[in-house]
């Protein structure tokens, strides 16, 4: 049994275990049940002919109990395994600076849950450089761009006929001069690409560890 085996094994255990516990909770009493007409004097608690039913349990609580014992060792036993096989474990990852590196499967899922999304989160919190906006001057550093913004007011007039006339006129311009040191989007988009094919190496690298037998113990 592989480690991949040993994860499969270990839900199946909890689904039989719940399984067991239902039956356990069934196991501690037979019923039967009928029909009568009365419940005092000579003919009390006589049976209507054809109502009765009998309900019986399928298994016993010592039964259960047994049961539910073995899967508890089992899945002691499975757990330590697993975790003795954990820390010998090991595959290899081409990171992401190119190097190429053996780690254990906690090393590796430290990667997948921890890492693999803080690094996601950092590349799409970077700023992209504006676009379709009036350049001033830029740099390989920083892209100086001038936005205007027009503000209006209401006005009124009288017209020749001496009706106010109320119309909107500039109030002024709004001048922003933003020096922008945004990356490119493409590289932005380039990176969270970069991140999203290490973390497919990653999940990679972890189905080839758990495919390690696990390790033998004493019982």
């Amino acid at each position: 049994m592989n480690l991949g085996d040993a994860f499969a094994r270990r839900k199946q255990i909890d689904a039989e275990i719940e399984n067991w516990l239902a039956r356990l909770k069934l196991a501690g009493r037979d019923t039967l049940q009928y029909r009568t007409l009365s419940i005092e004097n000579k003919d009390k608690l006589v049976p209507i002919p054809g109502s009765k039913r009998e309900f019986k349990r399928t298994y016993s609580i010592e039964e259960c109990l047994g049961k539910l014992k073995a899967l508890i060792e089992e899945e002691r036993v499975l757990a330590l395994r697993i975790s003795l096989t954990n820390q010998q474990a090991k595959a290899k990852l081409l990171d992401l600076d190119g190097i190429e590196k053996t780690l254990t499967i906690p090393e590796l899922l430290v990667l997948k849950n921890d890492i693999a999304p803080k690094l996601e989160n950092i590349a799409r919190s970077i700023p992209i450089k504006a676009k379709g906006v009036e350049v001033t001057s830029e740099t390989a550093a920083v892209m100086n761009w001038r936005a205007i913004t027009k503000v209006e007011k209401s006005s009124q007039e009288l017209s020749d006929k001496g009706h106010k006339i109320e119309k909107q006129v500039v109030d002024y311009y709004q001048i922003d001069e933003v020096a922008d040191y945004g990356h490119d989007e493409r590289k932005v988009f380039d990176e969270v690409d970069k991140i999203h094919l290490w973390l497919q190496r990653v999940r990679n690298s972890i189905n080839e560890a758990n495919k390690t037998e696990l390790v033998e113990i004493d019982k």
